[in-house]
Formats: structure tokens, C-alpha cells, sequence
């Protein structure tokens, strides 16, 4: 009995004590999250029959970020239709990753045991292979978000088209009434491009919470094509200079078509090589599995439960689910040349 309370006290302990350590990491990026970026009372509008928008006091609206922060708003307003403030937006940021940083660096630290009672070391805290894996875990919520933001944007680039038909029959069925001509438009899409198009509404509606530099940014951002640039400077115009756009548009929706001929044969020939490479992570946890009967078990031993075979298997864990991400966003080219 008394060896049982003692193996249940050896476990419990380091546990308690991550927990203890961790709780008060998140705690601490929350608070540095609320320092840098407190939250603002924003209203709930309803406006464009149900589309939600946040409006904020016209202040904080002409309020300008970092291009770091700027970078990271664009990101998350192109892969979500979340009503959130800006500065919610990179509060949420700023938690993910330094939370994963966080549960990451002790979690990892207590596993290969350089936080143990008995081998502990202050440079331990800096040990190099610690700090590498728990910046790639926090550095893993912009890396996922890249991910979804390139997915949304080669989505984007085939809806392009058909959408620049539709509002080139808008534009001229409301003689060059370019918001009726995008809000009538964005009632025929779905999913990704919707969102593109709907965040131009506002703007060019004259929303006081809005500008239609920033608009078109975004609008840019969530497609990032030439062909979607075209349109921005096409839009810009027409908002600034009230140039007709029509003939613009049709040669742009030209050109889009007679490229999109072209992507769709370097699509089949990159969904054929990149298929390779999902078989590293596939076959990784085969072979860690399968080595255990010719090792007598050392392998699982060797892998789980010391230093360099822990090393080892984070290193080809990370390595070949990179390997398998760049595959997954590189298997389907954008529609642009």
C-alpha cells in the first residue's frame, strides 16, 4: 500500500505542479493580451438584409494599427465572418499563441525531464531543442490560419469569374450604380467570395465607419490575384473618379477565362505528385509501431521514454506533417497565371 501512495504521489507531483505553471502562463498572456489590446463596447447592427457588422465610435474606427497587427486583421477577417472588434481579433491571437507556446514549453519540459526534482538546472529553462519546439507550437495558430487563408483564396480565384459576370450584367442592368451592382451580385454567391464581396458594401453604401481604400485592401487580401487587384483599381475609380467600368471589367472577365483554362491542367498534374507526400504520415506511426517486435519492445522503450529517441520522434513528427501541409496547400494552384 505504501509503495502504491508513493508511485501515485511520484506522478501526481509534476503533474500538479505543470498544471500549477501553465494556469498561470495562460493567465499571464491573457493579461498581456488585455493590456496591449483592451475591448471596446461595440454595437451589433443588422444591416444588408441580416449580414452582420460591428460598428464602433467613428474614433476608434479611424484608429490605424502596426502592419504586423494590420497583417494579422486582414488574415482573420478573410478566413471567418466573425463580428469582432479588431482589437478582439488580436487579443484572440495573441492567447492562442502564447498559450500553445506556454502548455507546449512545460508540457514538453516535464515529458524529456528537464524540470524534474532531481536533474533540474536553471539553463534548463533555455535548453535549445525545448525552445525550438515550443516556438513551432506557437507559432502553429498562424501557421493553421496561412493554411485556411490560401485554401480561401484559391476558392476565391475560381468564384472570381462567374461573380465579375454577374456584376458586369448588375453594373449595366443599374446603369453604372456600382453598390446596387455588388449588393444585387452578392445576393447570387455563396461561401468565400459572398464574404469578399459584402465587405466592399459598406463602403461604397458611405458607412461613417468605413473607407473604401480599407474595403478594397480586404477585398484584395481574400483573393490576392491579379485579376482581383484589376477589380480593386477598377472599383477605385468608380468610387473616386466616377469612371464608367464596364468595358474594364469585360476585358478583365476575358482574360480570367483564358487563364482558367490553363490552371486546370497544372491542377491535375500537381494533385498526382503531391499525393507522395501524405505517405510520411501514414507510414511514421506504422513503423514506430511495427519496430517494437524485432527490438523486443526497446524501440517503444527508446522512443517514449528517453531523451534522444523523444527528440527524435518530435523531430520527424514536425517535420513530416510540415512536409504534408505544404502538399495539402500547394496541391490545388490559384487561377492565375
Amino acid at each position: 500500500m505504501q509503495e502504491t501512495i508513493v508511485k501515485i504521489h511520484v506522478f501526481l507531483d509534476p503533474a500538479i505542479r505543470s498544471l500549477l505553471v501553465i494556469g498561470i502562463s495562460l493567465a499571464m498572456v491573457l493579461l498581456l493580451g488585455q493590456f496591449l489590446f483592451p475591448l471596446k463596447k461595440a454595437y451589433l447592427v443588422v444591416r444588408f438584409k441580416g449580414l452582420p457588422t460591428t460598428v464602433e465610435t467613428q474614433k476608434s474606427s479611424d484608429k490605424r494599427h502596426a502592419k504586423w497587427a494590420r497583417h494579422l486583421i486582414l488574415l482573420n477577417r478573410s478566413i471567418s465572418s466573425s463580428d469582432r472588434s479588431d482589437d478582439e481579433l488580436l487579443q484572440r491571437f495573441l492567447i492562442l499563441s502564447g498559450g500553445s507556446f506556454a502548455i507546449t514549453y512545460f508540457a514538453y519540459g516535464f515529458w524529456i525531464g528537464l524540470f524534474s526534482d532531481g536533474g533540474f538546472q536553471w539553463q534548463n529553462l533555455f535548453d535549445r531543442w525545448l525552445v525550438i519546439v515550443s516556438l513551432m507550437a506557437g507559432a502553429m495558430p498562424y501557421a493553421i490560419m496561412r493554411i485556411k487563408l490560401h485554401r480561401v483564396r484559391v476558392k476565391n480565384s475560381y468564384d472570381l469569374i462567374p461573380a465579375v459576370n454577374t456584376l458586369i450584367m448588375k453594373y449595366e442592368e443599374y446603369r453604372g450604380n456600382l453598390y446596387y451592382a455588388v449588393f444585387e451580385t452578392s445576393k447570387g454567391l455563396k461561401g468565400d467570395i459572398l464574404n469578399a464581396f459584402v465587405g466592399l458594401l459598406p463602403a461604397l453604401q458611405g458607412a461613417s465607419n468605413s473607407n473604401i481604400d480599407d474595403a478594397i485592401e480586404l477585398f484584395i487580401f481574400r483573393i490576392k490575384t491579379t485579376w482581383a487587384i484589376q477589380l480593386g483599381i477598377l472599383i477605385h475609380k468608380s468610387e473616386e473618379q466616377g469612371d464608367d467600368i464596364e468595358q474594364g471589367m469585360r476585358w478583365l472577365i476575358a482574360d480570367m477565362s483564358e487563364v482558367s483554362k490553363i490552371t486546370e491542367e497544372l491542377k491535375s498534374e500537381n494533385r498526382e505528385t503531391m499525393q507522395m507526400a501524405y505517405l510520411g504520415p501514414i507510414l511514421l506511426p506504422i513503423v514506430i509501431y511495427l519496430n517494437q517486435y524485432p527490438s523486443m519492445g526497446k524501440s517503444w522503450h527508446y522512443y517514449f521514454q528517453t531523451t534522444p529517441g523523444i527528440k527524435m520522434l518530435v523531430f520527424t513528427v514536425l517535420f513530416t506533417a510540415l512536409v504534408a501541409l505544404i502538399a495539402y496547400t500547394l496541391q490545388k494552384p490559384r487561377n492565375e497565371v
